[in-house]
């Protein structure tokens, strides 16, 4: 099941899945208007995207208005939501899905996941997480 917020968006259901699409989206740049939705959706994750923007929230704003982001901006927010997505498809239901971002984890050296969603390597410490949580491969 795919997020709701990026079926809103008018993405496709496979976005993250096929990476050749995924990578055409991130070069022609992400709409401000997705950022702005991505915070109405989901305002507690505001401060995290504003981490992955390398932004303040006052200045998020700002970001709304672009027909366009950059190729890294665009990247960051994707990758982002893309964990938000991973959660969601484990849960089918938002409000768990966010509640586990923002649960101190023990695999993940007793940090909350959204605290690691500010960096890839971070993002991908949480995708790996999530992917075991879906395959119940915990050791």
């Amino acid at each position: 099941m795919q997020m709701p917020l990026m079926m809103n968006a008018g993405y496709p259901a496979n976005l993250f899945s096929d990476k050749t699409r995924y990578l055409s989206v991130i070069r022609a740049g992400i709409s401000g208007a997705l950022v702005k939705e991505t915070v109405k959706t989901l305002p507690h994750q505001r401060d995290v995207i504003c981490k992955a923007l390398r932004t303040t929230s006052g200045n998020l704003s700002r970001l709304y208005q672009r027909k366009q982001l950059s190729t890294q901006q665009s990247e960051e927010v994707l990758d982002v939501l893309d964990v938000y997505s991973r959660a969601f498809e484990l849960y089918e239901d938002m409000e768990l899905a966010q509640e586990l971002l923002e649960t101190r984890i023990p695999a993940l050296n007793n940090q909350k996941p959204n605290d690691l969603l500010d960096t890839f390597v971070g993002r991908s410490m949480v995708k790996e997480l999530l992917n075991k949580m879906k395959w119940g491969e915990f050791t």
